[in-house]
């Protein structure tokens, strides 16, 4: 992402955090982790954007994948997670991950849903200190990029942080 993308990649973002399906993104935070954002532009500009977090040596998340409404449904955020998925290939990490209201849109790119619980370099240092935290509904959603395939979720494993909480009270 460059500096000239931040103004529309913010504005994308907090729409879709304004109808509760992502989490909000200030100005400041896109600048300080500019490096980790992909935008994807048409000859109509910009079309939407997608950050890969490096949590661990290991672990790499999916956030803030964003395209625009009018740009729907034309692979742009296929085309966006396929960029994450190959820049965490470079970078060398064994897994990726992205939390979801929509797991099948996932699921279609060879990620498997799994337990929050498993993933507990996102669960315990990041998700204590979600705005969302206590309503999370998001699924976890997982990807081996050694091609091997996740466990499947087992019946009696939680899905989101606030499953995960009530689960181990």
């Amino acid at each position: 992402m460059r500096i000239r993308d931040v103004d529309a990649a913010r504005s994308l973002i907090n729409a879709y955090a304004a109808e509760d399906r992502m989490l909000e993104r200030a100005r400041d935070f896109l600048l300080e982790h500019i490096k980790d954002f992909f935008v994807a532009e048409s000859d109509q500009g910009f079309e939407g954007c997608v950050a890969l977090a490096v949590l661990t040596p290991d672990l790499g998340e999916i956030r803030s994948l964003a395209v625009r409404p009018q740009a729907s449904g034309r692979g742009i955020g296929r085309g966006l997670v396929a960029t994450c998925v190959d820049e965490a290939r470079k970078l060398g990490l064994r897994r990726l991950f992205a939390l979801t209201l929509v797991p099948e849109f996932f699921q279609r790119s060879g990620f498997a849903l799994v337990s929050l619980g498993r993933l507990p370099e996102k669960s315990a240092a990041e998700c204590p200190i979600c705005p969302k935290r206590e309503r999370c509904d998001e699924h976890a959603m997982l990807l081996h990029l050694d091609g091997t395939t996740p466990r499947p979720l087992r019946p009696d494993e939680p899905i989101g942080y606030t499953a995960l909480v009530r689960a181990r009270r």
